[in-house]
This record gives C-alpha cells, structure tokens and sequence, in this order.
C-alpha cells in the first residue's frame, strides 16, 4: 500500500504538523505502508497563488502511483489536494491541526474573539474565504482527524457535509528519562510566538517576581514585540526568548525546569505539553481546547483560565513554593504522558488508512 503525504510543514521547519510528517514518515513502513512525502516548502519561494498552482501541479504528476493521499492542513496542501484528488479518483484524508482561518484572523485581520465565539460569528471577506476553504475540504475528504475531542466538535460545525471524523491524540516518542535535578524557580515555556499563547502575560507575570525566571522556547511573528516588552519591563537577563531549539534540546531544557507552562487561549492537542510531562516536569495549563483532556486539574497538573493572570500569578506561586507538590504532580505527570505515545498516534493512524483503502 502506498499513501502520499501532503504537508504544509516538514523539518527543518517546526511545528506540529513537521513533526508529524517526519514520524509517519518513519514509522507507517512499519505497518505495511509506503510513504512518499511531498511539503509545501518546495514551492514556497514562490509568489502567493502561483505556489499552490505550482503545488497542485506537483500532486498530479504523483497521485496516479498512490493509493490515497494523506494531508496535514486544510489551505497550504489541503486545498490543492481536494482538487487534484477529486479529479484523478482518489481519497484523501485530511488531518486538521487547527482552525487556520481563525489563526490568520488573529494573526492579521482583527479578529479577538476566541475559537469558539468566532465560530458563531461572520467577518469580512478575507476571513470568510479561508473558512470556505476548510469548509470544502473537510466536506470532500474521505475521513477527517482531529488531535483532541475539542477540536472534532469544532470541525463537525463546518460542514453537514463530512463523512466521519476521528479523533487521534497526538504523541510523541519517549526517549531515555533524563535526569530530575531542576533550576530553581525556572518557569519554561514553549510555542510559536503568535497572540494567542499568552506569552505577553506570562513575561508580566514572571517579571514581577525577582526571584523567578523564564525561558520560552519557539520563534514566530511576535519576536520583536516581545522582545521590547522584556526590554521595556526590565527583565532582560531573568527573561530570555530561547528561539528554535532541537528537540532533544528542548528535552533536557523541560527537564531542568521547575514547572512548564503553556498559557494558551486555544490548543488543538499540545504536543509540547505532553513533551514537558513524559520528563516528569508540573504543568500549569489553561482550561483552552484540548488542554484538558491531557491534564488532570490537581492530578498531573494545574488548570488556569486562560486570560487570567491573577490565576497564572496564584499557580506558579503555589507550584513553586512547595516542593512535595511538585514532586508528586511530576511524576502522575510522566504516567498520564505515557497515554500519548507516538504508537498509538501512528498505530490508529495505520488502521484508518487501511480501512479507507
């Protein structure tokens, strides 16, 4: 059996779907399944438009000698493949990371709203072009997959015209546990820099506690704004952006820390998030998508409101002071971590594509 992969990211690049896209790729042979993978970064140099013609071009010279098409997101790749496929005969399915007409209205059209209240509203022409974007092709894909339960009820409100959607949890691979001696007060953070993980908040939290320090690990459109607000606040050498780190980097970092936090408004399923609890780190999450069908509110973790800064101030302050807490909260941590393994994503993944096919 051969399926093509279809990806918007693919390594160097980071990101969710990157990552993704590198595992299925190794790991689907395992399962009888051939993967040739085609990422959109082959055409990105291009002009905007004149890349996804030149990308659909690419996916019709290929999707005649596969048995079905396998695609990350639901514009970049996701678009050109709903065409392509409907033409040449073939199934695609289309794993959703996320509402990227949302993201793009947050990043660059004014929308403030969150996920869910956007879903109830209309806005300009932009906006809705890429919402009838993922509208068509979650409607023409022959299965659809979201990486949390949140983010399937999201998607089944797009269109009454999708098949079935399925629900496969993110995972990650597990790797030797690193040793358990952590920096004091050492709050990691980690994600792309964009409005919506809350990273403003958590330097204004951090910086009004000299004791503390913060690393946030990623890169985005956001670099420089906060980069000024850490310089403007005074919390320059107590508050670093790490940038793009490798992932056995970002390994080592999470378990030095004395707590992660992931201060997001929305996650579909955070694959950083299960990363931070496999090494035994507490989390603090916010009650945002997927988060808590990961954490466990005084379990494996703690669970803020998003948006809430008091909130945020009282967990770490509560995580940070007592070290029996955080003990016991990092290792049901790296137990409730052991659910998401990459196995089981790439496992269920194999057994969807061998019914579809």
């Amino acid at each position: 059996m051969r399926i093509l992969l279809a990806t918007g990211l693919y390594p160097p690049e980071i990101g969710g779907p990157a990552t993704y896209a590198k595992l299925f790729e190794e790991q689907l042979p395992k399962y009888g399944i051939e993967v040739s993978v085609l990422p959109f970064s082959t055409v990105r140099y291009l002009p905007p438009i004149i890349r996804h013609i030149a990308y659909a071009w690419l996916l019709a010279r290929r999707v005649h000698k596969v048995d079905l098409v396998l695609v990350q997101d639901t514009v970049s790749t996701g678009f050109p493949v709903a065409i392509i496929s409907g033409l040449a005969g073939k199934k695609f399915v289309v794993r959703v990371p996320g509402d990227y007409a949302w993201e793009q209205g947050t990043q660059r059209f004014g929308v403030e709203e969150s996920l869910d209240d956007f879903q109830k509203r209309s806005y300009g022409v932009a906006v809705g072009f890429l919402r009838a974007m993922q509208r068509f092709v979650v409607s023409r894909a022959y299965r659809v997959i979201a990486p949390s339960e949140y983010l399937a009820e999201i998607i089944s409100g797009w269109s009454p015209h999708i098949k079935r959607i399925d629900v496969i949890y993110n995972g990650i691979e597990f790797a030797e546990m690193l040793p358990t001696a952590r920096e004091k007060n050492l709050i990691i953070s980690s994600g792309r820099l964009v409005p919506w993980k809350g990273f403003a908040e958590l330097i204004d939290v951090v910086n009004a506690h000299p004791e503390w320090r913060l690393e946030i690990l990623g890169d985005g459109p956001l670099h420089h704004d906060l980069e000024d607000r850490i310089q403007k606040a005074g919390g320059k050498g107590r508050i670093t952006l790490r940038g793009r780190v490798s992932h056995a980097e970002a390994r080592e970092i999470f378990a030095s820390a004395s707590v992660f936090v992931l201060n997001s408004q929305y996650e579909g399923l955070s694959h950083t998030l299960v990363e931070a609890m496999s090494v035994g780190t507490p989390v603090i999450a916010t009650r945002a998508g997927g988060n808590p069908e990961v954490v466990q509110d005084g379990v494996n973790g703690i669970l803020i409101n998003p948006l809430n800064k008091m909130a945020l101030e009282s967990a770490l302050m509560r995580v940070l002071s007592d070290a029996e807490l955080c003990k016991r909260l990092g290792v049901a941590a790296s137990e409730r971590a052991k659910k998401f393994s990459i196995e089981k994503t790439v496992g269920a993944a194999a057994i969807l594509i061998r019914e579809c096919v």
